[in-house]
Parts: C-alpha cells; structure tokens; sequence
C-alpha cells in the first residue's frame, strides 16, 4: 500500500475510534449530524416558499464572502511573517518526519491534514442556510460556499509556508510581502473612493465594485467570490474557471516546496514547535504564554488592587497594561470598531452593527483570559464561592468589550446623530451579549467538560446560545412592533438586555462546580 494512503486511511480510522471511545464526544457529533440533517431538510422546505422578489441582491453575498476571505487572507500572511503556518502535528515531527518516507508523500499528507483543519475551521457555514436563504442560495449553493472557503484556506495555509521559507531572517523580503499584499488590494480600494466621490448610492458602489475586474482578478479572495458567485448565477464556466486558478495556485504552492526547498522540514517545523509548546505551557499553568514578548515593557504600576475573588480581575488589569499601553483596547479590537463604524456609516444605520458583530464575538469570546484561569491551579485556591470567582476571572474581556463597544457605538453614533438612548441601549445589549456567551460556553463546558468554543463542536455553542436568546428575542420584537417607532426599538432592545442578564447569571450559577474538578483536562499538547 502506498505511504500516503496508509496515514490518511490510519489517521481517519484512529479519529474515528477516538470518537468512539469518548461518549461525550459522541453525544456532541451525533447532535451536529442531526443539526445539519434538520438545517438540509428545512432548507429544502423553505426554499419553495420564499418570494423572488423579497430575496436581497446577490452582490452584497459577493461582498460579504470577498471580506470574509480577505480577513483570512491577511491573518495568514501575518503568520507566514511571523512564523509559518502549522501543517503538522509533533507526533508527524517525531515519528513520521524520521520515518523513511519520501519527504513529498509527507508535504502531500501535510496538505491532506490541512484540508481536514479547513473542513473544520469552516463548519459554521453549513448552518448559515437561514442568512443564505435571504440571497436566493439553497443548501446546495451553502455547500458551494463551503468549499469556494475551504480551498481559500487550504490555499494561504500553503502560501503561509512558503512566505516564511522566503522571509525568515529577511527583514527586507518581509517589506516587499507586505507592500505586494497591500498593492494587490490598492485597485478595488481606489476604485470604490473614486466611485464614492462621485455620488454613487451604496449599493450601486458595492454592485459596480463587485461587478469590476480590479476586484475578480484579487488572488484568492477575489477568485473565491467570483467562483461562488458564478456558480450560483448559472454560469458554470466562469466557476470552473475560478475554482481553476485558486487550485492551480495550490497546486503550484505545493510543487514550489517539493523542489525549490530542498528541506521544508524546517519551515514548518518552527510553527509546529511553537504552537505544541504553547498548548503544553498553559496545560502545565503558563497560562501567560501567549503574551510572551521579548519587547522591554515599561512597568509603570505594581501590584494588585484588589483582594478576594475580584483579585483575579485586579491581575489581569495589570497584565492587559504591561502586554499593551492602552490596556483593553489593542490593535485588532480598534481595527474591528473602525470597520464596524465605516460599515453603520455606509448603510446609514448604527443598529446594523448589531446584525453582524454579534455573531463574530461567539468566534472571539474564548480568547479572554477567563477560560485561561481554569489551566491554573490559583483559581482553586482563592477562598471564595466558585460563582464569584468565575465572575471576577471575565472581568477583563467584559470590560475590554464594554470600552470597544461604548468607541464603536458613540463614534458611530456621532456621525449619524442618533439619539443618545438608542446608542446607549446598543452598548448595553452588545456588552450583556458578551457575558451571555461567556456564560453559555460556562455552562456547556460545565456539563460536557469540553471547551465548545471553538472548531466544529462550536456548532454545538452556536446552538446553545440561539436557545437561550431566542425567548428574549422573541419578546424583544413584539414590545417593538406594538410600541413602534424609535422608542419600541429602543425598549426591545432594553428587554433582550434584561433578558441576557438574567439567562447569562443562570448559567454562571449552573455552571459554578466547574471549579470543583481541579483535574479537568482542558488542553492536551500532542
């Protein structure tokens, strides 16, 4: 049998056993299957009754997945600067990189592992029918989209490795990558200000933007849009086309590596190392690992302010403060608030921010310094009730979302004179979203003893958290229908607050013994 097809056939069979010696995952895989059963046979139903004429213009769906890939896009060059890309794990690196195998039947399985990695990372997208639904796509062009995403990923994770191979070492070579990668989308940027200026309604500027070459002809992310979007209008072509040139791109990546780098090993080894020494120091309780810098950090205050529980939230304060001058607000999180910002402009609607944003935070809110406490034995030990401690330990990513959200909203606010209480009701019901599903990732993890927050069993999170909200929801949208006006939107939004601070305290109070099994294995190096 051949090598390749031997640890693919293996690496499945031990995945697959895996799942099956673990009830708990089993329980979770059989609820996703039967989540993606019930969105299939919903979506088929649905699709026959909904109006031609109620269905929104395809460009902005182009548009949307253009953002979406590009954001992908520019993280992963940012990783090939950095360090690599992972394609491996270090059992592939102690045991298979010294294996007599040749060394491109090992890059071929890199690629394969990576494709698995992209199936997973992109799981989310098979339960956006209902969004999808609102362009005329069924679950047929959901699928589509799945993979137009899919080989988008695999793509820059091999484009990731070779752009370190290029720049290690290279300071020079790192300049001209990332001119290059601002150049390429310098066009479309140029074109939609020049489209502005000259009076173009938003929507006719987003259509001749999507509509225009400078945008098609964008590497991967350009490609990747014009290919769905072909697909789903009935031009095969064009896909085919489309799909083409990114797999083509891939396929070039992987033969650049095969025989321009006579030893790749070490351009993916340098990821590998990193990210199995990261997960290894937090299980061991480095938790701060990931804040590790060898810039000189000014020290301008010591101590902790605060004692009990709440010294927690004293201790991350001051470790927000050295990693970062500006303490809670960082650089991704402005950047995120400018976004949001120019996109409430543009529509002309500071509520808008809260149709999108909200459903970003459930990808982000696992990456505060709570859930990395419980790595630690300190939390443990503090004498107080594990429903206080569980509490303190968010403060710092609640109160980093409060400061986020009270720039984003006033700013925007500002710009479109809205009312005062209606922006402060969008500060409110955006930062109790945030403790809502901190509180429900709480609770799962309480029950199951997994951390749900991320991969494909974040399916399981996303479900959980549209239960618990959809009551709240629900009586949110009747109080405003029947107020109407600006006031009902303002005392909806008021009510769904209500509502997640009372469902957000219930789950943090369900989910308190977590502190009580001191031997919860939450993240196993490999």
């Amino acid at each position: 049998m051949s090598p390749f097809f031997y640890l693919v056939r293996k690496s499945l069979k031990n995945t697959l056993l895996d799942v099956l010696k673990h009830p708990g995952k089993l329980v979770l895989w059989s609820i996703v299957v039967v989540m993606i059963g019930t969105v299939i046979i919903v979506s088929a139903v649905a699709s026959d009754k909904r109006d031609p004429e109620s269905l929104n213009p395809m460009f902005w769906f182009t548009g949307i997945l253009f953002l979406f890939i590009s954001l992908l896009a520019v993280t992963s060059v940012l990783r090939g600067l950095q360090g690599g890309d992972t394609m491996f794990e270090m059992n592939d690196v102690n045991l298979l990189f010294t294996s007599p195998v040749n060394p491109r039947t090992i890059l071929l399985y890199g690629v394969v592992k990576v494709a698995k990695t992209a199936v997973f990372a992109c799981f989310f997208l098979l339960f956006q029918t209902a969004n999808l639904a609102n362009f005329g796509i069924d679950f047929g062009g959901v699928l589509l989209t799945f993979a137009g995403t899919i080989l988008s990923m695999m793509s820059l994770t091999v484009g990731s490795v070779v752009i370190y191979s290029k720049t290690n070492g290279q300071p020079k070579r790192k300049l001209v990558v990332k001119i290059v990668g601002a150049a390429l989308f310098a066009p479309i940027v140029i074109f939609m200000i020049v489209q502005y200026l000259s009076g173009a309604a938003p929507a006719q500027l987003i259509e001749s933007s999507v509509n225009s070459p400078f945008f098609k002809f964008i590497p991967i992310a350009g490609w990747a849009a014009s290919g769905v979007t072909a697909f789903l209008t009935g031009h095969l072509l064009q896909g085919f086309g489309w799909f083409g040139i990114n797999i083509l791109l891939m396929c070039g990546l992987v033969v650049y590596i095969m025989l321009a780098t006579a030893d790749y090993y070490e351009d993916v080894l340098v990821a590998t190392e990193t990210a199995f020494e990261k997960k290894r120091a937090i299980a061991e309780g480095n938790i701060n690992v990931t804040s590790n810098s060898k810039r000189a950090i000014k020290v301008t205050a010591t101590g902790i302010p605060f004692s009990g529980a709440a010294a927690i939230f004293g201790k991350h304060t001051r470790e927000s403060f050295r990693e970062n001058r500006f303490g809670f607000l960082t650089l991704p999180s402005v950047l995120l608030a400018a976004v949001a910002i120019a996109f409430a402009v543009f529509i002309g609607n500071i509520t808008m921010i809260l149709t999108i944003l909200p459903w970003m935070q459930i990808f982000l809110i696992g990456t505060g310094r709570g859930l990395k406490d419980l790595y630690s034995h300190y939390i443990y030990m503090i004498p107080e009730s594990s429903f206080k401690k569980i509490i303190w330990s968010n403060g710092e990513i609640m109160a980093r979302t409060l400061i986020e959200n009270i720039l984003m909203f006033s700013v925007a606010g500002l710009i479109l004179r809205s009312s005062f209480l209606l922006v402060c009701a969008c500060i409110l019901v955006y930062t109790m979203f945030s403790y809502l599903l901190i509180a429900v990732n709480y609770a799962i993890m309480r029950f199951t003893g997994a951390d749900v927050s991320s991969g494909a069993l974040l399916m399981i999170y996303y479900f959980g958290v549209m239960l618990v909200i959809a009551p709240g929801l629900v009586g949110a949208i009747v109080a405003g229908v029947m107020i109407g006006g600006d006031a009902g939107y303002i005392i909806g939004l008021l009510i769904l607050t209500v509502w997640e601070t009372i469902i957000g305290t219930v789950c943090f109070a369900l989910s308190k013994n977590i502190l009580h099994d001191c031997d919860m294995a939450m993240v196993k190096a490999k």
